[in-house]
């Protein structure tokens, strides 16, 4: 009971079952009960709200706007109960019944990440999920201490040693420019062919692996790139590149919203590439962890 003197679950289900059916009859043998007590429980529990929560006339049966409200948040109400009922019979072997996950702007527009969390959400709704935003440094930071159980990121190939990790899918980068740009027309673009253009870039401190890499590809071709200005988002760079403020070197990976009025394209000479990985602490010993990386096997 909600209340030892008020309302009942079972009281709700018997809404619910109204809700369904339309029919008394039918309510009553859904919800294993005889029709007068249906009735009975009914009339009680709108004596009790001072509403009317289902409308009977000769016409059929129908549920009025309080009702349709009491339905909606009464499915709720039981869902969350189940919840807690499975929650508190895993606190009880021992087990989490929560999962902290991080994850970054562009991690989080991979389709990986949400087909993930939806097959997660479907198989064990009674764990719950939060999710965290940082980048990569912090997420591995935070597995390490513990602060987080697992973490969507892209990393350069074999970094962070000692982590356990998945690989979702592997990102080349490309030259990032506007659908007008003469290079746009090129059949091949060389980095020389980057030296006088005004390059886009993520500050280092928010990307310190591709800024060093694309400055390091530039380098080993005795090549100083032009950069005219550093962003702090993967979004403020994009926006920049097509207002024609400059081109930039990114991952082709998908993104909210697309590439459209963009062009991406490959450069002879960059070998730059990124896994998109799902990432964990091999010696965090939650089954509710293992549950979540379970649904990242591939197939």
């Amino acid at each position: 009971m909600l209340y030892r003197r008020g309302m009942e679950f079972r009281q709700i289900r018997y809404v619910l079952a109204l809700a369904d059916e339309l029919h008394f009859r039918r309510a009553a043998e859904r919800a294993h009960v005889s029709q007068p007590a249906l009735s009975q429980a009914l009339k009680a529990l709108e004596e009790e709200l001072g509403v009317r929560l289902i409308d009977r006339s000769t016409r059929g049966v129908r549920l009025t706007a309080a009702g349709e409200l009491f339905a909606r948040r009464g499915r709720q109400l039981l869902h969350d109960a189940e919840l807690l009922k499975a929650g508190a019979r895993l606190a009880g072997r021992g087990e989490r019944a929560s999962l902290t996950i991080g994850l970054n702007e562009l991690a989080g527009q991979q389709p990986a990440f949400g087909s993930i969390l939806r097959h997660f959400r479907a198989s064990h709704p009674e764990i719950a999920l939060e999710l965290a935003d940082m980048g990569e440094a912090a997420q591995v930071s935070a597995l390490e201490r513990g602060q987080i159980d697992a973490g969507f990121h892209y990393r350069l190939s074999g970094s962070h040693a000692g982590l356990a990790t998945r690989v979702l899918n592997r990102e080349a980068y490309r030259l990032l420019l506007p659908e007008g740009h003469p290079l746009a027309t090129r059949d091949r673009i060389r980095l020389e062919d980057l030296a006088d253009e005004p390059l886009i870039m993520l500050r280092r401190e928010v990307n310190a692996d591709t800024h060093d890499g694309i400055l390091r590809a530039f380098a080993e071709r005795g090549l100083e790139p032009r950069v005219v200005l550093e962003t702090a988002s993967d979004a403020a760079m994009l926006t920049l590149v097509a207002e024609g403020m400059g081109l930039a070197i990114v991952m082709g990976a998908n993104r909210r919203g697309g590439w459209q009025g963009l062009r991406l394209m490959p450069v002879e000479g960059l070998s730059l590439a990124k896994e998109f990985v799902l990432a964990w602490n091999a010696d965090n010993p939650a089954p509710a962890l293992a549950q979540f990386v379970a649904c990242a096997e591939p197939g």
